[in-house]
């Protein structure tokens, strides 16, 4: 039963204009990078750039994840339950042979495989405009590992906004807050990164580690330093500067901040009522 849920929490997900506006700015983001990347730079550009052609496939992989597929998470997970209490619709499951868990994780389980696929099609659209454009790419076996990484990350704010969904029972407003975590938690780490560069006292990078966005947006960085000589490109595409951490700190930093906002939602749905219609 698990799997019809799933499957209709995609093609729920998929029919929103929102969602599909999202995966629109995706394709032509994507396309748009690499066209600014191999069209529009003057000579001192090039010759820039030109030491990095072999390993272009990363902006792709990596600047989505930033920023992008956070927010793409978010808008997928923000309404999905939410939107349910809008419509008047979980009433209706709720009279068919179906548990509540079942309802719950298929919905989790189903949005989150629409975002993993989303940020997919931006892997594929990035392989084929770094291979078209700047020939042959090194080190693409660490793709699978960076891959994985980004999918991993994009859980905390998918996992936040779908708590919020459940527990506003607002899809505006769990998309409003949802948002305004994301983008203050980052602009806090940002201050914090800075003045830890300043004051060369790590102590206020350290601070930076408690909050969301850290792990979700250092985890991929830190397993991409493993390709070689990619750095300096890791920092032009990085939200923060690349700075303290190992990844098995930000992978319990993601672990914490998806586990816990997952949990609290799967207790709100199964313990509080269910209305016929959220007006």
């Amino acid at each position: 039963m698990i799997e019809k849920v799933i499957t209709y929490e995609m093609k729920r997900a998929v029919a929103r204009r929102k969602v599909i506006t999202l995966v629109a700015i995706t394709l032509v983001f994507e396309i748009g990078i690499y066209g600014l990347l191999a069209y529009a730079n003057t000579a001192r550009v090039s010759q820039l750039l030109d030491p990095f052609h072999p390993y272009l496939w990363l902006v792709g992989i990596l600047l989505p994840q930033s920023l992008l597929l956070h927010f793409i998470a978010i808008s997928v997970s923000s309404g999905s339950m939410s939107e349910e209490y809008e419509q008047g619709t979980v009433d209706f499951f709720m009279t068919k042979p179906i548990t509540r868990f079942t309802f719950v994780s298929g919905k989790y389980v189903g949005g989150f495989i629409l975002v993993s696929v989303i940020y997919l099609l931006m892997v594929a659209i990035s392989l084929v405009m770094s291979f078209s454009l700047f020939g042959a790419q090194k080190y693409v076996y660490f793709l699978p590992t960076i891959v994985g990484s980004v999918i991993l990350s994009a859980l905390v704010f998918y996992s936040i906004a779908f708590m919020l969904g459940e527990a506003l029972r607002k899809s505006s407003l769990a998309f409003l807050v949802s948002s305004s975590i994301l983008i203050g938690s980052i602009l806090v780490t940002t201050i914090l990164i800075f003045v830890a560069t300043i004051l060369k006292d790590p102590t206020y990078s350290s601070y930076a580690q408690y909050l969301p966005s850290w792990g979700a947006e250092e985890l991929p960085f830190f397993v991409a330093q493993k390709v070689p000589n990619v750095y300096l490109l890791l920092n032009f595409l990085s939200v923060f500067p690349i700075g303290q951490g190992t990844i098995a700190q930000a992978a319990v930093s993601i672990f914490g901040f998806s586990s816990i906002p997952t949990a609290l939602s799967y207790i709100s749905f199964l313990r509080r009522d269910v209305p016929k219609k959220v007006s």
